[in-house]
């Protein structure tokens, strides 16, 4: 009896392993771009993030990235992104708009005051933005 035990606990535990997602290694580099936004886009009209929106976020785009699936099946040695935010006026409503990339090796741009341009490479940019509650809106991986 005792031996069935050990064996069902075996197979259980093995079960579960083969069930859960594997942990891919995901680096974020958050900039906040002090900047002009109407450089980015001549149609965005500035608006300030206070500090809790700005920290709430900050913390969904994490999580929503880190779920991601076709960050996860692009990343299976790990990637690290730069991630570049600002607060916009939309609707009369204060959103926190987000653009990210692949770092590159060696890359030394201020994100904070350079304008993050997207790359060729297919998987490796982002966009989406954020209301003030944290709900992440239009997120796109391309």
């Amino acid at each position: 009896m005792k031996k069935f035990f050990i064996f069902f606990a075996c197979i259980i535990l093995l079960g579960c392993a083969k069930n859960n997602p594997e942990f891919i290694p995901l680096s974020l580099n958050w900039f906040h771009y002090e900047a002009d936004v109407q450089g980015i886009d001549a149609s965005y009209k500035p608006a300030e993030l206070d500090s809790a929106m700005e920290e709430t976020c900050l913390i969904s785009m994490t999580r929503v990235l880190m779920e991601e699936k076709s960050i996860q099946e692009n990343s299976k040695s790990g990637k690290e992104f730069n991630l570049q935010y600002f607060g916009l006026s939309k609707s009369e409503k204060t959103v926190a708009e987000f653009r990210g990339q692949c770092a590159k090796p060696g890359d030394n741009t201020d994100f904070e005051k350079s304008i993050l341009f997207f790359n060729a490479e297919k998987g490796c940019n982002i966009s989406a933005s954020c209301d003030k509650g944290g709900k992440i809106t239009n997120l796109k991986v391309f």
